[in-house]
């Protein structure tokens, strides 16, 4: 049996675009080490167009990306979240790393290169921690007004990277970046908000329905959270 043939990966998980009329599709997470994230997408970003193609849905881009092969170079329309001006680039595919099945008496090993697109056994023991932690956070958020803990939530957030090494519960949106960085991202009906953790540093990104950024919040003093808009602070009590 021969080689299976390797295959291009871009590394972004995408999702439809609510707005129909815009089409594309908006970045959900990049995959950390991808010539995405050499290009800095952001979740937000919408993308228009992949090697002249036109891309309206998850099942377009993964067709388009097929039918590439590692190591060409193609060229990529997009919008950063909140440019009404689109970017043209050319970007080259890396290899789409093979996916590493975990022994049966080992399911909760790391599940290899493919981990931040689509894993293929979850520890649920892990999986439960990770929510765990992730609803903390939520809990927090929900009191960013009053009572809210930069300490406790970096600490949860640290936790959930160290979780995240070995398991990626699809579409519980987190993702990793460089060392001592993490980002958790929730949706709700009115958009996207993305808190990210890093040196101990917390930021909120909000985005509405068109993934249009509307405000960009740093969370780490008193001063700098009774400035985070009531619109946004409801949102927050509403996550779940």
């Amino acid at each position: 049996m021969g080689a299976e043939k390797p295959r291009a990966m871009f590394g972004v998980v995408t999702a439809e675009n609510p707005e129909a009329r815009q089409g594309g599709v908006l970045v959900q997470a990049v995959r950390p080490g991808s010539p995405a994230e050499a290009l800095n997408l952001k979740p937000g970003d919408r993308i228009e167009s992949l090697n002249g193609q036109r891309v309206n849905s998850r099942e377009e881009m993964r067709s388009i990306l097929r039918g590439l092969a590692p190591g060409m170079a193609v060229e990529l329309v997009y919008y950063s979240a909140g440019s009404p001006e689109p970017t043209s680039t050319r970007v080259t595919l890396a290899e789409r790393p093979a996916r590493v099945k975990s022994a049966p008496d080992n399911p909760g090993a790391a599940v290899g290169g493919d981990r931040m697109l689509r894993p293929l056994v979850v520890n649920p023991e892990i999986r439960a921690a990770m929510r765990t932690h992730r609803r903390a956070v939520m809990q927090q958020l929900a009191a960013v007004d009053a009572g809210f803990s930069p300490q406790l939530v970096t600490e949860h957030l640290q936790a959930i990277r160290h979780l995240a090494r070995d398991a990626n519960p699809r579409g519980r949106g987190w993702m990793l970046g460089e060392a001592g960085e993490v980002s958790l991202q929730f949706r709700d009906a009115e958009g996207i908000l993305v808190l990210h953790g890093a040196n101990k540093q917390l930021t909120l990104t909000v985005y509405d329905s068109a993934g249009i950024q509307t405000h960009s919040l740093s969370l780490n003093t008193p001063d700098e959270r009774s400035a985070v808009p009531a619109p946004v602070i409801e949102r927050l009590r509403r996550l779940r």
